[in-house]
Order: structure tokens, then sequence, then C-alpha cells
């Protein structure tokens, strides 16, 4: 595999064949060889023809499989070709929503690559070349750059970027997206891993750089971008555009399977028929004819190619890979066994004089072989190492050489595609960055609000309105009878959302009465006494004496190496949380929230192998027999390398296996155990249990529970969920649970539509077909045994294309075990199925999920099973489907609603806040709490138990800055932001009102004065220079909390005199008012401020 400057990857024997195919041109066909020799065959093809070279697979899973291999053969050449993936569009137009921008990138980025001159690879398949696409010139039109010092009128630059597929919001938090702010441009160009902040001053361009879009604040300088469309906005109907009409010369195309491209083909042209969408999409004859005609050369490789075409049969074999042991069918050591042979057998290759080339996906399995296999740190003798994902192993006979990937080594599956960035682990923001967890505490006009002085109203928007005698910005509260005040903006920190405990709608609050006063004096007592509680109880946690883990081992460090993509920011920090957590001697009990497929299983999964290297035994307690099973597959893959023993407990196993685990398990023969309710009960004894980890905690039962309990007493406990319990949420958000919240989506993680239908058989089929077009599988959901079976035929008629099975719980376990892992491997098209599914199934592959009566879920089942889907990087559909002229009951509405409305990443911690909502936050704490809830609302609640509890345990609370400022020289109105006189946030500097309240109450709860600079330096970051209404805002903060410092409560400037006042007692200087010298508004503020700071406290 070595490669030197100007040889070839190929081995000699198909060199000539390739170089007088490339000479012949027309058409040529060759038996199809493994995968990675027909990629090297790809790249020797491009590089001497120096031109274009478009592979073409059968669907969207074996492109991406040809694209990784085409990746790890070019890294092996001096100068490798630059390799450009063309997906295909997902779906018809006009049938399900835009393709996202990601896609729309490598498809433009391809496109114009086409046109560009010397060698490249076009990876692509066939879906995507029988898609009609837009005209060349418009793909080269449309592209601009900008430069630092360049003039671009910016009224001439942003209606261009919303024509080439822009869409302008107040933020930037998506690839496709821009955003004008006064002087600032925010654009997030679809092919691009950071968006890109432009600022201009006047038309001139003033500064260029990439920016972080959860925090919206900058990063690394640029000298120019590049600003390509991020939609294909031109017609592709009528005559309509092709692939090959791109390219600058004619290229050579290469056809990977051509019986399976054929069959594909097939197929997705009768789903643009049955879908009217044949304007759009050519025949296959018509592609497969245009892409003849601009070929040097098409190279069709095919399984069985016809002898008249006098095929070339490639040096080339294809290496069987190795069992895993996943399942427990093959015992650990007899695998160990099997695999010291088989690296034996390659030795004896390699000391009879062949290349023997091992390649592995992460260094931290490439880390491990040379372990275990080699000597002094170096590979075994003969054996060279390579990073890179090989596809599946070969050996050319001929050219006495062998290629082993690590899947086949260690018995992995092949992973259908990069969901996330490889291990080489490139820095690049992910795009539900703005799903921020703060988002659900911003108040929308129609809320219910809970003012701490005057108790529950309904907040009506923000308006400009006249207080004393000055006109001001105002959050307006409506109270009982329709009485109503207005919040000045500064004070916007005495608000928060109402979240009560039943689903009736709460009493308004009269102003003036004394009921509030009675009921928030109740609810602090009541928060006193809980505060107490909570502390007693985390005290004798803390008292009790737990193990200590020692610091992670050379094996810890090679098994995290291995994981094969890059951590997220909030998993990194939910791993060295938990470490932490583990190696301290108080006893963990850990929290992790994260959205469906954001990464927690890694961490559980690096906690236990933590645990186990230390001589412990772990605990993996889940709430179904299906992702029991899932997750013994996933650890006993994930661990193959180590010696490490896992055992799944659960009625998958039989009676004499359920014993022969226990008795291993107390003689601690095994290392993790992972289990359903079966490990709680009274027989399963461990001999050093160190760390048990629930897995949706929500979903086990009160019995389940009390032994959870006491385990919490004695071992480290990790708990993770996407849809955390009230009780859980409530504990964790007070501080008296340890919370780890993983908010960042995986790189290339795309949201997942969600859609509302009838149950209609033209929708079912539609769905299904569209799915089967790009490869995937597919969930339909039917949660009824007894007319599962009547279903089952009603689909097999519907779309005879699918090849379909049933699970459900009541089937024989061995039964259902063969079945999911059957579909696991691909082996069927759509699991027909119950609820079995809902807690933790990781399947990438499928991205449809079609749930019957969806009426019937509850709020957090539906996010769940929509969370089966979507762990890939396409796009993932959830169906919904209803009754045919049924009415939904009040709630059922609300349910679907909100699943419907929650689509975007990260939304789990939301709808959690959500589903207190429409339950109320319950008994969460016992019925005498939830009354103080019911009267001043879970986030009120939750803020005055979280300051308690600080203050109890002795830790600095900040000071509630609640100052009473009223300077005659100052105006607060934003009608007159550019007057010298003006302290506002104005309109044009933020124009989103939510966004200019949530900065608004940001200002109200600064406590700091680092806070204050930390605030002003993002505003000048995200909004561009400071107004000086701002900078005086600034001002105010500082001095409010210059005040707060010395227990001044308010302070009046009237004229020249400063009256400063400290429990209604006036602060004088030497029996006197202090007096502000006239001057400007910005002088005399800081004026102000230092004499404040002058006063003695």
């Amino acid at each position: 595999m070595t490669s030197r400057k100007g040889s070839t990857l190929s081995a000699p024997s198909d060199v000539p064949y390739l170089a007088n195919a490339l000479r012949r041109g027309g058409v040529s066909s060759a038996h199809l060889p493994p995968w990675p020799v027909a990629a090297q065959a790809a790249l020797d093809l491009a590089r001497t023809a120096n031109d274009l070279v478009v592979v073409v697979t059968d669907g969207p899973v074996t492109m991406d499989r040809a694209a990784s291999d085409l990746a790890t053969q070019a890294s092996l050449l001096p100068a490798p070709p630059p390799i450009f993936p063309y997906p295909a569009l997902e779906a018809f137009p006009g049938h399900g929503a835009a393709p996202h921008p990601h896609l729309v990138g490598d498809r433009l980025r391809a496109l114009k690559a086409c046109g560009d001159h010397g060698p490249r690879v076009l990876v692509t398949c066939i879906q995507a070349v029988m898609q009609k696409t837009v005209a060349p010139a418009w793909v080269t039109d449309q592209h601009r750059t900008l430069r630092v010092g360049d003039d671009e009128d910016p009224a001439a630059l942003l209606p261009w970027l919303e024509g080439i597929g822009y869409a302008f919001e107040t933020e930037v938090l998506s690839p496709g997206q821009a955003a004008w702010r006064g002087g600032i441009l925010d654009v997030w160009p679809p092919a691009f891993a950071w968006p890109v902040r432009v600022e201009f001053f006047g038309n001139t361009i003033d500064s260029i750089r990439h920016f972080e879009p959860v925090e919206q604040r900058s990063r690394e300088s640029l000298t120019s971008t590049e600003l390509p469309p991020a939609a294909e906005r031109a017609t592709t109907t009528g005559p309509g555009h092709h692939l090959a009409d791109h390219t600058a010369h004619p290229a050579v195309w290469v056809w990977l399977d051509r019986e399976a491209i054929a069959a594909h083909a097939e197929r997705y042209e009768r789903s643009a028929e049955e879908a009217a969408a044949m304007d759009h999409t050519w025949s296959f004859d018509a592609a497969r004819t245009a892409a003849r005609a601009r070929a040097t050369l098409s190279l069709e490789l095919a399984l069985a190619p016809d002898a008249a075409e006098h095929p070339h049969t490639f040096d080339a074999q294809a290496v069987p890979g190795l069992p895993s042991g996943a399942g427990g069918a093959i015992p650990p050591d007899r695998v160990e066994e099997i695999r010291r042979r088989f690296i034996q057998e390659h030795l004896d290759l390699a000391a009879d004089r062949w290349s023997v080339t091992f390649h592995f996906s992460t260094s931290g399995a490439r880390d491990r072989f040379i372990e275990a296999y080699g000597a002094n740190s170096a590979p075994p003798p003969g054996i060279t190492v390579r990073d890179g994902v090989v596809s599946e192993s070969f050996r050319n006979p001929d050219a006495r050489r062998v290629v082993i990937s690590d899947l086949d080594l260690f018995g992995r599956t092949r992973d259908p595609g990069s969901r996330y960035e490889r291990a080489a682990k490139k820095a690049r923001a992910t795009d539900q960055a703005g799903q921020r967890i703060h988002a659900w505490t911003d108040i929308q006009p129609g809320d219910y609000v809970v003012h701490l002085e005057h108790g529950i109203g309904i907040y009506r928007g923000l308006f400009e309105i006249e207080i004393n005698g000055r006109m001001q910005e105002a959050l307006t509260i409506e109270y009982a009878e329709g009485a109503k005040i207005y919040v000045p903006v500064a004070q916007t920190h005495l608000l928060t959302r109402y979240i009560g405990v039943g689903k009736r709608r709460p009493n308004l609050h009269a102003l003036g009465g004394k009921r509030w006063i009675k009921e928030k004096a109740a609810a602090e007592r009541a928060v006193e006494d809980l505060a107490s509680l909570l502390l007693e109880t985390q005290a004798a946690r803390d008292a009790k004496p737990g193990h200590a883990f020692g610091k992670d081992t050379a094996w810890q460090h090679e098994f995290e190496n291995a994981f094969p993509y890059a951590e997220t920011p909030d998993q990194a920090q939910a791993i060295h949380d938990v470490k932490a957590d583990m190696e301290s001697t108080r006893p963990m009990d850990r929290l992790i929230c994260g959205d469906v497929g954001y990464g927690k299983t890694e961490v559980a999964m690096r906690a236990a192998f933590k645990a186990v290297m230390d001589g412990k035994q772990v605990a993996i307690l889940v709430p179904t027999t299906v992702l029991a099973q899932q997750h013994f597959d996933t650890f006993s893959e994930r661990m193959a390398a180590f010696p490490v023993r896992i055992a799944a407990l659960s009625r998958f196993q039989s009676r004499a296996e359920q014993t022969d685990i226990l008795e291993r398990l107390a003689r601690g023969e095994v290392d993790i155990v992972i289990g359903t309710h079966r490990l709680v009960q009274a027989d399963v004894r461990f001999r050093d249990l160190g760390l048990v980890i629930i897995d949706e905690e929500q979903r086990f039962g009160v019995k389940h529970k009390e032994f959870l309990k006491r385990v919490r007493q004695l071992v480290d406990v990790l708990t993770m969920t996407a849809t955390p319990i009230p009780r859980t949420l409530y504990m964790s958000l007070t501080g008296a649970k340890d919370l780890s919240i993983i908010e960042t989506a995986p790189v290339e993680r795309l949201p997942i539509e969600t859609i509302v239908s009838e149950h209609r058989d033209d929708v079912v089929r539609e769905a299904i077909l569209r799915e089967l077009n790009r490869e995937g599988q597919v969930y339909f959901l039917h949660n009824r045994v007894t007319t599962i079976q009547a279903v089952r035929d009603k689909l097999v008629r519907l779309i005879p294309e699918a090849r379909v099975r049933i699970a459900h719980g009541q089937m024989d376990e061995h039964e259902l075990s063969t079945i999911m892992r059957a579909f696991t491997r691909g082996e069927f098209d759509v699991l027909l199925c119950t609820t079995i599914i809902e807690s933790g199934l990781n399947i990438p592959n499928v991205n449809t999920i079609i749930i019957d009566r969806a009426d019937r879920f509850g709020l957090s089942e539906l996010y769940q099973l929509r969370g089966r889907v979507g762990r890939y990087k396409r796009k993932a559909y959830a169906y919904l489907l209803l009754p045919k002229h049924g009415q939904l009951f009040f709630m059922a509405r609300q349910r679907i609603g909100a699943i419907k409305r929650y689509t975007s990443l990260g939304s789990g911690f939301k709808l959690a806040m959500r589903d207190l909502e429409l339950r109320g936050a319950g008994n969460i704490l016992g019925a005498e709490q939830s009354g103080h809830i019911a009267t001043v609302g879970f986030d009120l609640y939750c803020q005055l138990l979280q300051r308690t509890v600080s203050r109890m345990k002795g830790e600095k609370v900040d000071p509630v800055v609640d100052v009473d400022l009223d300077l005659d020289f100052v105006v607060l109105s934003p009608d007159r932001a550019d007057e010298p006189v003006a302290a506002v946030i104005p309109v044009s500097y933020i124009e989103d009102e939510t966004l200019r309240v949530r900065i608004y109450r940001r200002f109200a709860a600064l406590a700091r004065r680092k806070q204050v600079r930390d605030l002003e330096a993002e505003l000048k970051d995200r909004f561009g220079p400071l107004p000086e209404s701002v900078v005086r805002l600034l001002l105010l903060a500082d001095l409010k909390i210059a005040a707060t410092l010395r227990k001044i409560d308010k302070i009046e400037v009237s004229g020249e005199k400063v009256i400063m006042t400290r429990k209604r007692d006036y602060v004088m200087a030497d029996g006197k008012f202090p007096r502000l010298a006239p001057g400007p508004i910005t002088d005399r503020l800081r004026a102000l401020l230092a004499l404040v700071e002058k006063t003695t406290g």
C-alpha cells in the first residue's frame, strides 16, 4: 500500500488494464472488486487522466462508504486528488421540507468543482444522477468573495443574499441563515464549519471573523470569506440539467455495482412517477445515456458481467472478518484466541515477504493493537500500521499484498457514514447552536408571570409609557379585574414565568391585596424547612466515605481514543465531571440530561470502563429487554479489544443462563452486567459493586426507586435521561443533585421533521418508499398486539417492495432477540412493533418512524419514540398518524402540538419544562410543598430554594440588586435614544423585541462588575459599536451594583443635589447632601458612580 511519488495505488497487474481502458474510451466492464480496490482504481484514473472521475453507487449509504474508502486511499498519495461528495436530494420538490443547508452546500460545492481542472473525484449515488439540477452558469454566477477593506454596499448585498437562499433571522443559529444588525452582517454559508461575522464601517468592510453560535461570540479573524448560495433556487423543471452538463471536459465515470445501481434506479423512478415528480427527474436510461455521452470512459463494475463484454478481473480477494462476540454467541476468550490466530497468519505472510497493512479508524484502536499484539511499543514485526477507515479487508495475490481493516479485526459493525466528525476531531460549530437552556424562561405576550412583589399576572407585551413624568420602555402585566402594572425594563429581574402544579389556570392576584404577601411568606418559610431537609440528606451522603477511583490508566486513554468521533463540548464537560465525581471520596449522584442521540451512552461507557479498571463491578439498569440487549451488544463491541467481561440479565436469557450469570457475578467473574428490573431482585449479589448506571430513570416504578435510594448511599450512581422527570429536574435545578446537561448536537445532526397527518395509505406508502430509496429502514409503531398481524398484512399489500417483520413484548425471547439483531444488521426494511423500541434504541440507518394513533401517547413517550430516528446525518422523519374524522381530547391536542413545536435539536430539556406546564409541576415534593409551588410558581420557588440552599451551605450568594434610581438628567425612552440624555437600548441597535427584552433582563440581573464588563464585550461583538445610550445603561448597572454593596437602596438626583437613602435614612457627606456638578450626562453618571464608591457602607 506504500505509495511513492508517481506510483499507482492499484496492483501492478491492474495498471495496464486501467491505462488501456482509458486510452480506448467508451464502455468497459470488470468484475466488482472489494470497495477499497475500486477506490484505488478511481484515484489512479483521476491522476492518469488528470481530470474528473465520477464514482456512482446505488444509494446514499454506499455513497458514504465509497467516500470513506476514497479518502483513506487518497491519504496514501503524496498529492491526493480532492474528493467531493454530491448527495441526492432526499425528497421530491413539494414533498417534505426543503433540503438542509449542509446537503445543499455539498451539492453546490461539488457542481462548482466539476468545472475546475486537474485530477479530482466526485462521489455520488444514482438517485443524485437522476435528479435534474441547476444550470452550470447559475453555479458560477452566484458566488461572491468579501475582503477586508473592500467597498460593499449593504443595501445591495442583503437582497442578493436573500435571493441566493439565505433566510434572515434575529440571530444566526444554523447554516443558511443571515442576520443584519446596524452595521454587522452575520451569515453562515452552508458548507462552512463556523458562521461568519462581517462588520462594516459605512460601506467599507472593517473586519471579518468567525463566531461561535451558541454564545454568539467572535473567534478568529479572517481577511476574506466566500459567500456561496444557500439553496438551489433555479428551476429544475422542463428540459433541466444533468450532472454531466457541469463537467468542464468529458469525465471518467465509474459505476460501482452495476446491478444494484439498476435495481435502485428502477425503484426511484417508480417513486418519482407516483409522486408526479418526473418533471424533476431523469429516467435511468436517460441519466445513464447523458453520462456516457459526456464520458471519456464509462467503467462499469458488476458482480456478474456478461462474458461477451470480456470483463476484467481485478487482482483482489475479500478477506472475511472475524466474529465480534457481541450477543454472547462466542465467549470472549474464544474470540481472542481466533483473533490471535488471524494475526499470526498474517505475521507468517509478512515473513514470506508479503506487504501486510492494518488500517485503524481511531488512534485508540491502533494503540490498543500495538500494545496487545506488538512489542516495545511497536507493531508486530513485518506489519505496517496506518490510520484511516477501510470498509473491508482484501488481498492482492499477484502483488503479494494484504490490507486488513480494524472493523474486520475486531468484528465491529460498519458505520453507515460520518455522522460526527471523525477522529481528526476538527473544531466546528453545530447547527442546533441557538437552542440554549435559558430559552425556556423567555416570556412571550400571553404568558403567566410572577412578579416578586405583586404575584401572578399575565404578560401583555413591551410598551413605551410615561413613568414619573418621563417616557420609558416597560413590560405590561395584567392582574385581576383588568388592573395593570408597568414594570420598567430595569426591574425585569423581578419577573419569572409561572408554572403551577395542575392543569387549571391560576387565579390572578389583585393589586394591593394581602393574599400574595401571605402566600409568598408561607412559601419562603416552607423553602427554609425543605432546604434544611435537603442539606441534611446531602450531608448524610457526604459523611459516608465512598470509594475514590484512581486516575485514568493507559488503557482508559486507549479506550477513549478509540471513540471514532469528536466529543461535543458539553459531552466532554460531562465526561470530566463524572470522572471528577468518581475520583472523589464522596459517593457520586449525578444526572446526565441530554437529548436523544447526544452521546450520553458514551459518557456512561467511559465511566463503566474506568470503574472496571479500578477493579470494581458495574451494574447498568435499563427499562426494557430490547435496550438491555442493544447496550450489551454496544458495550461488547466497543470493549472487544480489552479484557472486560460483560453479561446481560433479562428475559432474553434462559433460567439456566441467568443462574450462571448470577453465580459469576457473585464470584467477581463478571465486570459489567446490563439488565432490566431483574437486576434489582433479591438474589442478585455482587462481589465488589462500585458503580450503578441508570438509563431512563423515569421508566422505573416506586419499588425499583426504593432499591436505587439504598444503592445511592453505598456506591457511585450515574443517571441518564433525555426527558427528566419533574422531581429529578427540580432536584437538579436547585443544586441538590449534580447535573450535567449535554445540549450540543453531534456534528451534521439534523432536526427531525415531524409530520402530523390523518392515517392514509398514500402517506404511509410515500414515507416508506422515501426511506427505502435512500437505503434506510423504518419503524412502524402499532401498539396493539391483537391487531398487529393484520397491520403487517396491509403493509405488505401496500408496499410490496418492503420487507416487513413484527416485534413485540409478548413474543418468545429468542425470537424477539433474533428479529432485533436482524433489523440492526439491515436484513429487512420495516420493523412493525409496539413501544418496545421506546427507550434508548440506537440504529443509525433507521431515519423514519411512523406512529399509529399518536393521540394515545403522552408527551414524554412521543418524544422518546421520535428520538429513535435522526441518529445519522440524513434528514429524519416522524409521522404522527391520527384517526380519520376523529376528535382529539384537549390534552391530546396540546401534546401533539407541543411535540410538533419542539422539533429543534436539544429540545428535551425544554420539552420537560413544557410537560411541567401541561401536567403542572404536580406533587413533586409532597402535597405540602405543592401548595406553595401553586401559589408562587415553579420557577420562583426554585429560585427561592436555590438561594436558601446556597446561603445555608455558606456559599457566597450574589446580592439582589434592587436599587431605585430617580435621576432627573436621564431619559429612558427609546424614542429619544439618539438624544444625549438617553440610557436605553435603541430599537435600531436590537430590533427584535424578544431579544431586546432578553438583554434588558440580563441588565437587570447583573450583580457584579465583571458581569457588566462581560456583557459590554458581548454587546460590542454581537451588535457592533455601543451607542452612547447603551454606554450609559452600563454605567447605570455599575451604579446599582456599587450602591447595593453599600446597602444604599435609593438614589435620587434633583438638579445638583444627590439624595441617597439606606433603610430610610439619608446618606450624608459632612451632614450635607452631596452635590453633582452639571455637564454631559455620561460624565455626570461617572461622577455619580465615583461619589457612591466613596460612600462608606
